[in-house]
């Protein structure tokens, strides 16, 4: 065993494992929201504006949710007794039971007891968050092992839009049993026990999870070896200090617009809950958009992007605009709105880079990191930003300045957080400009949607009908789910995501794709691949399909033929004209005269109009062959509309022909009168041979018809009506380019 990794205790849960617990981690979820949402956050700092408490022991109360993460140390020392799943479900539980002082403390604070009350609300949130850090270091592995495939992304962000639905519930919740006055110490206090009971409820599902869900943690290497060693990696070392900046800068401003817009807009409580909601449908706003582009464009991209988002959402605050009226709230709530998409956006997708980055043997201890950082960086911004707050202040500044001051510092970190995550590496992601293409291109946008709904479906035909509108609407976003359907166990799928890929430009992948098919789908759909390597001239094809030539698969070799004559391989020509020479199979002649049109070589005219004097041809193969000839001779064009007509209704085609013969002026010197060509000319459906002895004169007399390599003389050529045709159409279309040039 080499000694430099980690051994490890693995349990792995199997697939329906995942699922059940996915199901089980979302109603915890749903109750876990509601429940920090009461007992946290915005709630808990309007409580202590309620209370008159100063900026900062706001700001230090908030950091109290960052500190946990500290302890998230000891939890990976108890982890080894308890086990991952069941340290996560009993100290969440434990976590509840720690915030009953914050019930009691209102009762206090009435009394008159103000610093037993403080302290009360001071040791209810310590033990709240306490607990949770220690529970925390279970969180990475569970989440790494429930998010485990290809749709990580996805599921971590539907964790976000559970999250943040159930916030915007919870706010209006929050904000109609607030009131529109001062609402009562003992109203927070009632919030505050609903809370704790709904965090209780949550937690019984916890105890339903496997076991040995997130189960793979190292033996023998201990934390600090691991975060060492993951330190030594160029890219790992980027994210974190990357990941750090964004924290710290979250933490400075976060918890502090809820106040910007108290102090400096004077709204009430339920106002500023209400706004807190909007916040909630911009988080909810920016689930939906990840869980859309994250799996697609990757986590890099996505975070540049919230980051920016970020950026700009601070814009109006330092700008400091007056409203009045209705204005004032439209203002806060696309502040709220855009603040919370950005702010929100980052953690997501950086919790997706993350594990990315890591081996999911490291995701425990350096899930500790991970939140240490997101610990140390948010409790160093909510602390300083409290103290840095109360300081502008202090310098005799009004609430609007102090706080344009405050955001315009955020600003500046913001800015040097998107220059340092330029450096990010890709880890599967799309290129930046390429990122913003797909995220503003509505065709982009559709194929995604095509791709989510492609992995949702359940039946053969379901999955026919979405592959084939991924068809109708190419994108390069659609290749990667596209080429996952040419290893479907059903032709039909195969079939049909072959017939999708002929839409897109092929890359790389591709052309593999399309060899590998072309090499091994025989009598399947290797004829499609072929088509495909034809109509994209991509030249790596050519021995493979000068293979293909000899293949029993007759679907096959006649796409083969005509790839080959689009890429111009001169090698295949003769042996494709061989083929046609002795070829029954009408679709293999139909192909082969394809072919050969398409190698515009006028040597092969004489070869073509041996096949279409063949009695035994059917009519449609004869009539393309007719076609090609008329291809090589460069009047095709012109000839297949009148040709058209001629097969429907001769007399009438006949008329088109001759039309603009008979329009030629006597004086231009035309040999034969106008009643000898409509005689000449009519006769062919009737008697074809009739005018096969007028065809022959003129194309022994004719010095323009006398340099075309066509044999006017052969009698056999005019027994048919519709080769007749081509060689009067041949005669005309020529006498009007040789009048044209006198």
């Amino acid at each position: 065993m080499n000694r430099s990794e980690p051994q490890l205790l693995t349990f792995q849960i199997t697939q329906a494992e995942r699922l059940r617990a996915r199901r089980l981690f979302n109603v915890f979820s749903v109750f876990n929201t509601f429940s920090y949402l009461l007992l946290s956050g915005n709630i808990l700092s309007l409580y202590l504006l309620r209370l008159g408490a100063s900026s900062t022991l706001i700001g230090i109360i908030s950091s109290f949710a960052y500190v946990s993460f500290f302890f998230m140390l000891p939890g990976r020392v108890i982890v080894r007794k308890v086990g991952v799943s069941r340290l996560f479900a009993y100290c969440w539980t434990a976590r509840y039971l720690a915030a009953i002082p914050l019930v009691l403390s209102p009762f206090f604070i009435l009394r008159g007891q103000g610093r037993v009350g403080f302290s009360l609300v001071v040791l209810g949130a310590l033990g709240f968050q306490v607990m949770r850090g220690i529970g925390l270091v279970s969180n990475s592995p569970i989440m790494g092992d429930l998010s485990e495939g290809k749709d990580r992304g996805d599921y971590l962000s539907r964790i976000q839009i559970i999250t943040h639905t159930v916030s915007i519930v919870t706010g209006l919740l929050m904000a109609f049993s607030l009131g529109t006055g001062q609402a009562s110490l003992l109203r927070y206090s009632f919030l505050i026990l609903l809370g704790i009971l709904l965090g209780l409820v949550g937690c019984m599902f916890l105890f339903k999870l496997p076991l040995h869900l997130g189960g793979g943690f190292p033996m023998e290497e201990g934390v600090f070896t691991s975060i060492k060693r993951a330190l030594r990696e160029a890219s790992f070392l980027r994210f974190i200090k990357v990941f750090a900046l964004v924290m710290v800068v979250a933490g400075i401003t976060r918890p502090f617009l809820v106040l910007y817009s108290a102090d400096v807009y004077q709204v009430s409580d339920s106002t500023n809950m209400y706004l807190t909601v909007v916040g909630s449908l911009g988080a909810l706003t920016m689930g939906m958009v990840a869980q859309l582009l994250l799996d697609r464009v990757g986590p890099k991209p996505m975070l540049i992007f919230f980051t920016f988002i970020f950026f700009l959402s601070m814009f109006p605050i330092v700008l400091a605009i007056p409203f009045h009226g209705w204005g004032e709230y439209v203002y806060l709530g696309i502040l709220f709105f855009f603040f919370h998409f950005g702010t929100l956006g980052q953690e997501n997708a950086s919790q997706t880079y993350f594990y990315g980055v890591v081996r999911p043997q490291d995701q425990m201890d350096l899930g500790i990191l991970y939140y240490l950082i997101f610990g140390l960086g948010g409790t160093i911004g909510s602390a300083l930003g409290g103290v840095i707050l109360d300081g502008i202040h202090s310098l005799g500044l009004g609430d609007v300045a102090s706080y344009r001051i405050f955001f315009g510092g955020g600003m500046f970190l913001t800015f040097v957080a998107l220059l340092w995550m330029s450096r990010l590496s890709p880890i599967g992601s799309v290129g930046v400009r390429n990122a913003l293409t797909i995220m503003f291109s509505a065709r982009d946008i559709r194929a995604i949607l095509l791709l989510n709904k492609l992995d949702r479906t359940t039946s053969i035909e379901a999955e026919r009908r979405v592959i084939r509108e991924m068809g109708e609407t190419p994108s390069s976003v659609s290749l990667e789910g596209l080429l996952q359907r040419l290893r479907s166990p059903s032709f039909i799928i195969r079939r049909e995501a072959l017939q999708a890929l002929e839409t897109h430009e092929p890359d790389d992948r591709v052309v593999e794709a399309l060899l590998h098919e072309l090499k091994t789908g025989e009598f399947t759909t290797a004829y499609l691949a072929a088509r495909i390597l034809g109509k994209y001239r991509i030249h790596r094809g050519i021995p493979l399909l000068r293979l293909s030539l000899h293949s029993e698969d007759y679907l096959l070799a006649a796409e083969s033929m005509v790839a080959l004559a689009r890429l111009q391989d001169a090698q295949s020509k003769g042996k494709i004209e061989a083929f046609l020479k002795v070829a029954k199979n009408p679709f293999l002649i139909i192909h082969g005269a394809e072919a050969v049109k398409i190698y515009q070589d006028p040597s092969s005219i004489n070869l073509l109009l041996e096949l279409a004097e063949r009695p035994e041809l059917n009519d449609s193969v004869r009539n393309h062959v007719i076609l090609g000839i008329a291809g090589l001779l460069r009047m095709e064009d012109w000839f297949y509309p009148i040709f058209t007509v001629f097969l429907d209704e001769p007399f009438k085609g006949i008329d088109f022909l001759l039309d603009p013969l008979l329009a030629i002026p006597k004086e231009r010197g035309l040999p034969y009168s106008r009643e000898q060509l409509m005689d000449a000319f009519y006769s062919i459906p009737r008697d074809p041979l009739q005018f096969g002895t007028f065809a022959r004169e003129i194309g022994g007399s004719w010095e323009t018809l006398q340099s075309l390599p066509i044999p006017f003389y052969k009698e056999s050529l005019y027994r048919i009506p519709a080769t007749a045709f081509l060689l009067g159409g041949i005669i005309v279309y020529y006498t009007l380019i040789s009048k044209d040039q006198e």
